[in-house]
This record gives C-alpha cells, structure tokens and sequence, in this order.
C-alpha cells in the first residue's frame, strides 16, 4: 500500500489512502511516517492527512519525530498531534513550543495545542507570550480557545509589553473570553495605552458587560469609560463604532447626544445601514435633552431623520418632552422629515394637539402625512370641527385619502357623521354611495339594517356586496339577507361569487352551510376552492358528503383540495374516505391521500 501510495496514477493513490485508513494500527502509522519527507507535495499531504487520523495508534513513533533535525519534520509532526484528541499530546507540544529553535514549530505547537484545548497547556502557552510576535498570534488565540481560569489575568498583564499589533489581538480575545474579572484591569489599562488599543479595550468591556455598560461600572471608572466610549466613536473600524454606540446608550447627559449626532453626520445612508440603526438605538436610550432638541433645529435631512426615529423609541414621557418643538418646526421642513416627524406626533399626541392636526389637514397635500393625520383625528377627536374636516377629506382625490378618512370618521363615532353618511346611501355618485354603505356596515348599530337591505339592490355591484358585508356583521340571520346570498351566488361576474362565498364563510355559521354547498358546483374552480376551504372549517360531518361529491366529479386542483380539507378535518368518515382515494388511478392523488390520513392517525 505504501508503495501504491507514492504511484503516479491518482485512483490508486486515492484506493491505498483508504485502504491504510481502514487497516490503521502501529504498522500502518510507522509504515506512513517516512513518506512525510517526501520531495513530492501531494503525498506529503496524504500521508498527513492519514496520520491526523490514525496517530493515536501509535503515539510514541510520531512524537519521536519532534526530535528532527529536519524542521519541516517537526512542523509536520506538531500539526498531526493536533488532530490527535489525546492527552498525551499535549507534553511533547508544550516542550516544542518552548524549546524549539524553529519558530515555525513553535507556531504550529500553539495552534495544534488550541485545536487540543485541555487546559493543561495553558502555563506553558502563557510562557510563550514572551516569544516573537508570529508565535504570539497563535499563542493568543490557543488560549483563546482553552479558555482556563489562569488565561485572561496572564493576557492582561502581557498588555503592557506587547507590541501594538499583539495588543490589539489580545484585547479581542479578552473580549470573546466573557471573564467579567478582567474588566477593572483593563479599563485600568486604558490610562496609559495607546489611542487606538483604547477604542479595542472599549469594544472588549461592552462586550463583556453588554449594553448596560456604563451603568454596571463602578461610579469613578463611569466618566473615565464614557469618555473612551465617546473617543471610541471616531475609530475607523465600523465594530468599534457599533461596540462605543451600544455602550453609550445608558449614558446621561446632552454631551452623548452631542457627539452621537456629530458622528452620524458622517455615515452613508446606504452603507452604514447597522451604524444608522445602533445609532438610533443608542439616541432612543439616552433620552430626550437640549442637545437632540438643537438638532430639530438644524436642515441636515440625516439628522433630523434619525433623531426622528430616535424619539418615536423613546418612552412616552420622554417623546412629549420633544412634541412642543417637533410642533413648532414641522411646517418648515422637507416633505420626508414631515413624515418621520409627523409618525412621532401620531405616537406621542394626545387630544390637546388636535387644532395642530387639523391644521395639517388644511394645509398639507402629501397622501402619507394626510393619513396620519386622519388617524390621529379618528382616534381622538373630541371637536365637531374635527368631524367636519374629516368629511370633507372624503372627497380628496386620492383613493388612500379617502380611505383613511372613512376609517378616521367611523372611528370616530360622531351623530353628525353618521347622518351624514344616511343621506349618502341616496346620492347619485356610487363612490359616494358605497362610502356610506360600507360606514353604516361598520357602525354596529341595527338602526341602520333596513338601508342596507335596500343598498342590495343598488345597480352597482360593488355597492351591492359592501352592504351584504355590513348586514352579515350586523343581522347574519336575516331571512333577506340570506335570499340576497342565494342571488349573488348566481352573479355572473365571478369576483363577485369570489367574495360572497368568503363574506359568508368567515362567519362561520351553519346558517349558509347550504349556500357554501351549492358553491361548489360553480364553474369557476377558484370559487368552488374557497367553498371548500370554508366547509373544511366548519368541522361538520354533514359537508364530507358534498365534498365527496365534488371530489368525483371536478379537476385534480379541486380534487387536492378536498383531500386537504379531509385531513384537517380528520373524522372517521373522513378517514374512510381517505383510505378509498389511496387507490385512485392518479398516483399523485393517491400519495396526497396517504399524507392526509398519515396526519388523521398522528393526531
């Protein structure tokens, strides 16, 4: 096998890799030793990846490799023990990595003792903090990985004489490490280090506190880290940003505010999408104070924007702190910021702001912030005036408007409106028309039932079915309504059956079982579908007849439906009927039967 291995053609090397891997033993590993020092790279590389498999089989033959005179041995050997998952690598490991004069060995011992990750490794790991910075790296991150107790206080301390470079990883791995301890030592650190190893050790303490940061130190380190965390936010390094951006959002005080607003005024709206975002967040946090105030101020769209948003975060006695000044700068500025600022009105208002609603009303032309407004009015108006302006908002020209103000004038619940909408049901326009029939729909009150039997007459369809949705919510049982349903079953526009079987079937009531019934004779497959789905939850053993029917007689599409329907429904007769469909010549309806009896008989 071994001389197989070294042949030219490939499917024999690759049949003797395995078959080596599949013998294993003492023999097998001495036997591929000597090919690690092969001039030819492919089999260097398959006798390694054959020991990292088979090593333990013999430990002893490989770790006497580490006695070389030929480094690339000993580099070899040192990455095999690493793949081992023995105890007993770790000794011989240790002594390469300290005593080796190849640093390459000593590198790749460190890496292989972090791919090992027992403990036992950690003092002499420590040890080799002092070796050259290449070995350092992997010094760093094998402890890393061990995580032992010892590891994080021996970092800290090799702090002070690493290079910038070794400092750096240092800090992040204390950082991942989430050994609380070390957070007075390294806040400690930051006195005498470096501008950018501060901005690192920042991103390291909220790391390992979280985002209460600030609030979880000690009283006289808070100023000293809140000032790194503010210094943090100019680092060039988009983590550190995030990291000083969550620390600081339980800081107080309008000089947070300050600095945050003056750092997101350089972030690009399209690329700095989670700076934006944390940004907020950390605004949101901090509160309502002079400094946000002074932004509303200010025409930096970007500004006014996130500080929008910020505000509409914020707690609701924080958001009325902003809303006199929100008020009074709102008619200067653009469109876009009038929505964002508008949204936190809407939020935070109350029925002491509705003139200022109005007057938004009156004066404004933009569909979105009319709406909100209309929202706003319909779910706390008090004044008839109010009332006034929302009905006139239903002859806008835009449909979104107008549907928002019929919602804002329902909402409101105001006599004047409601008279209003009675003498529409007689106008000639049949958008006006059907307005006011959907309202009185919505009204819950049963005075206005006999409007809506006689709006089921309307020329219009569509004016047609809005009533037949208002008296199904206000008198289901109506011996006129339901003679209505049987006639617009019949309707010759299919939309129109579409919906009459979807308004009677979320009611849920046995009282149109038949009309659903007789649906699924339509010649519309989508109209029988609905039916279907409709029946399905009505769990009543009296529709699997007709669904059975249906089932003989209509397309694959219906036929599926049923199926589905069945097994939801999941009664003994169901369950019969789905045992018969198994033999169906359609092998795809046999395998949908199947499922749906394999979930009657789960359940």
């Amino acid at each position: 096998l071994i001389r197989h291995i070294q042949e030219g053609n490939l499917g024999v090397q690759e049949a003797a890799d395995r078959a080596l891997r599949a013998i294993r033993g003492e023999k097998s590993v001495q036997a591929v030793i000597p090919l690690l020092a092969s001039e030819e790279a492919p089999i260097r590389n398959a006798a390694m990846d054959i020991l990292r498999e088979i090593a333990e089989d013999d430990l002893e033959s490989v770790m006497s490799q580490l006695k070389s005179s030929d480094p690339d041995l000993r580099i070899f050997i040192s990455d095999i023990l690493g793949s081992t998952n023995s105890l007993f690598s770790v000794a011989p490991l240790c002594e390469a990595l300290l005593k080796d004069q190849e640093v390459n060995v000593r590198y790749q011992a460190a890496v292989s003792l972090g791919e090992l990750g027992f403990s036992d490794a950690a003092d002499s790991l420590i040890q080799a903090l002092d070796d050259e910075e290449w070995v350092q790296f992997s010094v760093i991150e094998a402890l890393t990985k061990i995580g032992a107790a010892q590891t994080a206080g021996a970092l800290v301390k090799a702090l002070g004489k690493a290079t910038p470079l070794v400092a750096s990883m240092i800090v992040e791995a204390l950082g991942e490490m989430g050994d609380l301890k070390i957070v007075p030592l390294l806040i400690e650190q930051m006195k005498s280090a470096p501008a950018p190893l501060q901005n690192k050790i920042c991103k390291a303490v909220v790391q390992l506190l979280g985002d209460k940061a600030l609030e979880l130190l000690p009283s006289d380190k808070r100023s000293q880290f809140c000032s790194a965390l503010l210094a943090a936010l100019d680092d060039e390094d988009e983590q550190i940003q995030l990291a000083a951006l969550r620390g600081l959002s339980t800081a107080k005080g309008a000089e947070a505010t300050q600095k945050v607003m003056s750092t997101v005024a350089t972030f690009n709206v399209d690329r700095d999408t989670d700076k934006l975002i944390a940004a907020v967040e950390c605004l949101a946090n901090i509160g309502c104070n002079s400094a946000l105030l002074e932004v509303f101020q200010d025409d930096n769209e970007l500004a006014l924007r996130v500080a929008a948003e910020a505000v509409s975060r914020m707690s609701e006695g924080e958001m009325r702190k902003a809303l006199p000044t929100i008020r009074a700068v709102f008619s200067d500025k653009g469109v876009f910021v009038q929505r964002d600022l508008i949204t936190v009105l809407v939020k935070s208002a109350n029925v002491s702001d509705e003139l200022f609603f109005q007057n938004v009303l009156r004066e404004h032309s933009d569909e979105m912030i009319l709406k909100k407004a209309l929202y706003f009015l319909g779910e706390n108006s008090l004044h008839p005036e109010s009332a006034e302006i929302v009905f006139e908002m239903l002859s806008h020209d835009s449909l979104e408007v107008k549907d928002a103000a019929l919602e804002a004038a329902i909402a409101m619940d105001n006599e004047m409106l409601w008279i209003r909408f009675v003498s529409r049901v007689e106008s000639d326009d049949p958008t006006e028309r059907m307005m006011a029939v959907y309202a009185l729909g919505k009204s819950r009150n049963d005075v206005h039932v006999e409007l809506l039997k006689e709006a089921l007459s309307d020329p219009v369809v569509d004016v047609r079915l809005v009533a037949l949705e208002g008296l199904i919510a206000l008198s289901p049982e109506s011996a006129t309504l339901i003679e209505q349903v049987k006639m617009l079953l019949h309707d010759a526009n299919r939309d129109v059956r579409l919906s009459v079987v979807d308004m009677i079937g979320k009611t849920q009531s046995v009282t149109y079982l038949h009309h659903l019934i007789e649906a699924l004779d339509d010649e519309d497959d989508w109209v029988a579908v609905r039916a279907i789905e409709h029946l399905g939850a009505l769990d009543n053993d009296d529709v699997v007849e007709p669904l059975l029917n249906v089932f003989a007689e209509r397309s694959a599409l219906i036929q599926h439906k049923v199926i589905k329907m069945l097994g939801r429904m999941g009664t003994e007769r169901c369950f019969g009927a789905l045992l018969t469909m198994m033999s169906h010549e359609d092998p795809e309806i046999c395998e949908a039967a199947e499922q749906a009896a394999n979930l009657i008989r789960s359940r």
